[in-house]
């Protein structure tokens, strides 16, 4: 309870919130002496009208950038328990992991008891053609019924190479049937106690750009919980038994859950309660076009002192010219040279820092583009991508969780929340940033984590070509200014991590769904309208 909110819709949230994430309330003792009483809905498959009140969507345009808002959201999926399996199933695990090996010896179990052929492959390192070989022998020549992928479920959390070389050397191999990867605790579902691990989340940004890419032979992720439990194992084999269209997935102790991007929560923060700058802020990639966007915005928010990080510094094209404009409007700036993503690099420009500017906020916009379809790409070239993005990330969080920030913001993209086609190392690079912040906000300390559309002028879809290609495909760059608006209402809001993306679902969900149905897309509501139009227009 809040003393700005009132009691009886505090307590309803509360015990809605529980109800959905599978709590049991005694809803009769509840009601009690309310007059409320249940209604029927109807549940038959020829009965197509919906119950369910719906934003129109004409007002969520009219929102500004509140419209451009999305969060993930975990639903309940009933599946059922007793669904069987057939065929031979490889179950891949890595070599020598111990906590790997308990999952393995209970899933192959649990699969062969339900009707699968189970055959184990232990991979002692991620080389491509080491582990097409190892699959050719375990298919023995015949038809393989499933993949499941067991490599993100050890205490080495590294499993995101070996992943993307399973995924390579399946096309190499010939095998066509479905890949499912199983992570444990990638995944938060917003339930107390859940820990992410950022490292293991990055496999399912690989996955998410697998299922557009491969759409035929990706079946789709798997969270687990830390504990494997006879429960857990069944409610896994139900999934890859059959659980329809649904590909994002998490199974817990409480249940099995479908992931959804949907609209997020927003509200009005007077003037005086927003986020505001103070002392120093680092921002990195900041000599960047997005950089010289989030100084200008610190500065006019009070920051005293910005800090620039760039790999060059004041040789970067601009830095000179934008450290000038800067401060002209009286702030102290510095540009400096700083590759982020080296621990002592960072730990020295740390502590160069002046005494009276603190570092009080984090900015981390720095970021590579290598793209290239996932079958092609090497380890380099997902090195490289994640240095910049995840490795800087993980620095930044280190060196500075005992400091007394107000915001540790990262520069994360819808590619790492949905998926992109060709942006599989930067989509896993993204989804490590998405689920540190979650992780900081676990652990009491300020994160913001914004899985950003393109930006306009500057932005990562700067280039006049990728910017038609963008507005063709249904997601428009950015306005700047407005893009900054969003900045600011994360921070207002207090958002943990949220998607900000000007989308034209007609043609997006269209695009995104033509290679394989999408859950993710399914509940929100301007998606909902474009399907009943399209099939309105299918039947006339």
């Amino acid at each position: 309870l809040r003393k700005d909110r009132p009691e009886a819709e505090a307590l309803t949230t509360a015990v809605a919130r529980a109800y959905v994430r599978g709590v049991a309330p005694d809803w009769a003792a509840y009601f009690a002496g309310t007059g409320a009483h249940r209604v029927d809905l109807p549940t038959y498959a020829f009965q197509h009208r919906r119950y369910w009140p719906e934003e129109p969507v004409a007002s969520l345009a009219a929102a500004g950038v509140d419209g451009w808002r999305y969060q993930v959201a975990w639903k309940p999926l009933s599946l059922g328990s007793a669904a069987r399996l057939s065929g031979v199933w490889l179950v891949v695990t890595p070599a020598g992991e111990a906590a790997a090996d308990v999952w393995a010896d209970g899933v192959v179990r649990t699969l062969t008891e339900r009707g699968a052929e189970v055959r184990r492959l232990d991979l002692a390192d991620g080389d491509r053609a080491a582990i097409a070989e190892r699959l050719r022998t375990a298919a023995d020549g015949g038809a393989v019924a499933g993949v499941l992928s067991l490599l993100a479920t050890g205490d080495d959390a590294e499993a995101l190479l070996p992943t993307a070389a399973l995924v390579q050397a399946m096309g190499d191999a010939a095998i066509d049937a479905p890949l499912w990867c199983a992570t444990r605790g990638a995944v938060s579902t917003g339930r107390p106690g859940e820990l992410v691990d950022p490292a293991r989340a990055q496999v399912w940004g690989l996955g998410r750009v697998a299922a557009l890419e491969l759409p035929d032979r990706w079946g789709g992720l798997i969270d687990l919980p830390e504990t494997m439990t006879d429960r857990v194992l069944s409610r896994l084999a139900v999934v890859l038994a059959g659980a329809g269209d649904e590909d994002q997935i998490a199974v817990r102790a409480s249940g099995v859950f479908g992931r959804r991007l949907a609209r997020a929560t927003a509200r009005q923060v007077a003037e005086s309660e927003g986020w505001r700058a103070h002392g120093t802020v680092l921002v990195t990639g900041g000599t960047g076009a997005l950089g010289g966007q989030v100084a200008r915005w610190l500065i006019d928010r009070g920051a005293g002192h910005v800090v620039l990080a760039g790999r060059r510094g004041l040789d970067a094209p601009g830095a000179a010219e934008l450290r000038d404009e800067l401060a002209a409007s009286g702030a102290r700036i510095t540009v400096a040279a700083c590759d982020v993503a080296d621990r002592e690099a960072l730990a020295g420009l740390l502590a160069d820092l002046p005494a009276e500017f603190p570092l009080t906020a984090v900015v981390h916009a720095a970021g590579v583009l290598d793209d290239g379809v996932l079958e092609s790409l090497t380890p380099e070239r997902f090195a490289s991508v994640l240095r910049a993005k995840a490795d800087a990330a993980l620095a930044l969080d280190e060196l500075t969780r005992d400091l007394d920030l107000s915001a540790f913001v990262l520069f994360s993209s819808t590619s790492g929340t949905v998926g992109a086609a060709g942006q599989a190392n930067y989509a896993a690079a993204n989804a490590f940033l998405d689920a540190l912040a979650e992780r900081r906000r676990a652990e009491g300390l300020p994160a913001t984590s914004i899985a950003w559309g393109p930006w306009a002028a500057g932005g990562m879809a700067a280039d006049e070509a990728l910017e038609q290609r963008m507005r063709r495909a249904g997601m428009p760059p950015m306005d700047a200014d407005l893009a900054i608006d969003a900045l600011q209402r994360a921070l207002d809001l207090g958002d943990a991590a949220v998607t900000v993306a000007d989308v034209e679902w007609d043609r997006f969900a269209a695009g995104f769904t033509a290679g394989r149905p999408s859950p993710l897309l399914a509940d929100l509501p301007e998606v909902r309208q474009a399907a009943a139009r399209s099939a309105a227009t299918a039947g006339e």
